[in-house]
């Protein structure tokens, strides 16, 4: 078994980087990561929440990948859900916070386990 064949989803990665003109300096959110295999799987499916001024939805999800991509606390994921299965699917946005990365320990009786966890905040005005 091996993690590397679950991935069925993609990720696009943006980072906010400061970028410098004319003496000024702005922060600009911009993409560090295009199509990385990943896979989304949920663990916490909260129900619409509703407000006078609008209906919103509030999940968080986690989302596993290779511990070689380099996801920081803070970016913006795009995802697009069954990507690799040549599915299209309404893409998700959402930030991840802290990677948890799992090492694969010498000599494991399942090689192909090692891979890194990121719980993912997903918070959307309702259209």
């Amino acid at each position: 078994m091996n993690f590397q064949s679950w991935y069925t989803d993609t990720v696009d990665v943006f980072r906010v980087r400061a970028v410098t003109e004319h003496g000024l300096t702005r922060h600009e959110r911009t993409q560090v990561l295009s199509a990385v295999p990943c896979r989304v799987y949920r663990s916490d499916s909260r129900a619409l929440q509703t407000e006078q001024t609008a209906a919103y939805v509030r999940q968080e999800d986690h989302l596993m990948l290779d511990n070689a991509v380099d996801i920081r606390a803070g970016d913006e994921l795009h995802i697009r859900r069954g990507a690799l299965l040549g599915k299209e699917a309404e893409e998700l946005r959402a930030f991840a916070s802290e990677p948890n990365r799992y090492f694969e320990p010498f000599g494991a009786v399942l090689p192909g386990l090692a891979h890194q966890e990121i719980r993912l905040l997903q918070q959307e005005r309702v259209k």
